[in-house]
């Protein structure tokens, strides 16, 4: 197998579960050394031993990631493992918080923010000395990449969701903007917008009753898909589908690609 990003080294936000640790094991296959980062310890450790494993070098840095000191801590750690700089940074990490308008809790609104838009903002900002600096100093920069992650809900706004909608509506808004400032230094940024994905966000109600969709929810969502999503045996989205793409855009496959939202919703109806 040709490794498209051997010799590389990644950020990935959110690696300890779902779409996060599905890009982090992917890019491991393709020979980068990884900077799994989690809110979470147990999950994150989990993800960094099945990193290595494929014989890369990993470490694991737990962080919230609404904190900008932690943020920066994060390409510390980073500079420490690569000094030469960071060529990827996946900003994977997100959250829901779901509740029509008129119910909507300010903790709702703000929690979702920040972890979703404040959160990419922060890490962003943070990779400066690993990715703008180090490609300043360069003259003619190496390729560098800064892949977020939108929602297809963000693109066309979704009923129970205005926090979420609002929030992701921001980071394509992010990817623009850092698209066009750091273009001189050779650093892409794009988004991918999924649509449904099954996650832990996306699962049955769990013990924890502010993660999962409600059963009728679900069952709308299966009837759409059955009508309109791609026939395949893998069925609805999986966590891998976006990584696949997140491959994409951190490889030099994209190196002429830069400002996009790429929608990844299967053909759905919901998604356009």
């Amino acid at each position: 197998m040709v490794k498209l990003l051997d010799g590389k080294t990644a950020v990935v936000t959110g690696a300890g579960r779902g779409i996060g640790k599905a890009t982090a094991l992917l890019y491991a296959d393709h020979g980068a050394n990884l900077v799994l980062v989690d809110i979470d310890p147990a999950p994150l450790e989990e993800a960094v031993k099945e990193v290595e494993a494929k014989g890369v070098k990993a470490i694991a840095v737990a962080a919230n990631i609404t904190k900008a000191d932690e943020c920066v801590n994060v390409f510390t750690k980073a500079l420490e493992l690569s000094p030469d700089g960071v060529d990827i940074l996946a900003n994977i990490a997100g959250i829901t918080r779901d509740a029509v308008i008129h119910k909507m809790t300010e903790d709702e609104w703000n929690f979702v923010i920040d972890v979703n838009l404040k959160g990419t903002y922060n890490m962003v900002q943070a990779s400066v000395p690993a990715m703008r600096d180090k490609a300043k100093a360069e003259g003619i920069a190496k390729p560098r990449s800064i892949i977020n992650i939108s929602s297809t809900s963000g693109v066309k706004g979704n009923s129970g969701q205005i926090n979420y909608a609002a929030a992701k509506a921001g980071i394509n808004g992010i990817t623009r903007t850092t698209a066009k400032e750091w273009a001189r230094f050779n650093i892409r940024s794009n988004s991918i917008a999924p649509g449904f994905i099954e996650t832990r966000l996306t699962s049955a109600p769990s013990d924890d009753p502010k993660l999962g969709i409600p059963e009728q929810q679900m069952q709308m969502i299966q009837m759409l898909y059955s009508q309109t999503g791609l026939q395949r045996k893998e069925g609805m989205g999986k966590p891998e589908d976006i990584a696949n793409i997140a491959l994409f855009f951190a490889s030099d496959l994209s190196s002429y690609v830069s400002g996009q939202v790429l929608t990844a919703a299967g053909a759905m109806i919901d998604s356009y």
